[in-house]
């Protein structure tokens, strides 16, 4: 299973339809590009078996139309541009434009974690100073318990740490039972 579906599942577990989304329209671009280049292999070969003069034009025009593509078609916004950093109270803010545009949304990481999709790099650089505010204000440092309440977040660290100590207790005995 490759990361990037591992991070499909996550979402799915997690409920988090916009990473969901995200990463699934990744997912679906990625393969749609193998596709179209597999075809277009399979075209210029054909090409060339026929006529090497026309082969070399078409790969010339592939080569071309793949680096304008590169550079300005992102329909699925797939692709992120680093925008900037911002270092706040010891946490590192990313900026970062999804796809290409005058519309285009950027995405705010704190620490390398996804944050949020804003609209705007100024309202993104903007909440995520406040994300970080009430990140110490409730004294965590995750950025999944930044929406949850207190008895929730105690709820998800017990959970974590009953999870922790199952997968302890079988390393141990999957030691013990290797002796």
């Amino acid at each position: 299973m490759t990361e990037k579906i591992k991070n499909i599942v996550e979402s799915v577990i997690d409920g988090d339809i916009e990473i969901f989304k995200k990463n699934l329209i990744a997912v679906i671009s990625e393969k749609i590009d193998e596709k179209l280049t597999e075809v277009s292999r399979e075209i210029s070969a054909n090409i060339l078996e026929q006529n090497p003069d026309q082969a070399k034009a078409a790969a010339e025009l592939q080569k071309a139309d793949a680096e304008k593509k590169a550079l300005f078609v992102d329909p699925m916004m797939a692709k992120e541009f680093f925008l900037f950093d911002v270092d706040y109270k010891g946490y590192t803010i990313t900026i970062k434009s999804l796809g290409t545009g005058i519309n285009k949304p950027v995405i705010a990481y704190i620490n390398d974690e996804q944050y949020e999709v804003f609209a705007d790099k100024s309202v993104a650089k903007k909440e995520s100073m406040q994300a970080i505010d009430k990140m110490i204000e409730k004294g965590i440092t995750d950025l999944k318990y930044l929406r949850k309440s207190k008895e929730q977040i105690q709820q998800m660290k017990k959970a974590e740490l009953e999870k922790q100590k199952e997968e302890e207790k079988l390393a141990k005995m999957e030691k013990e039972s290797k002796k």
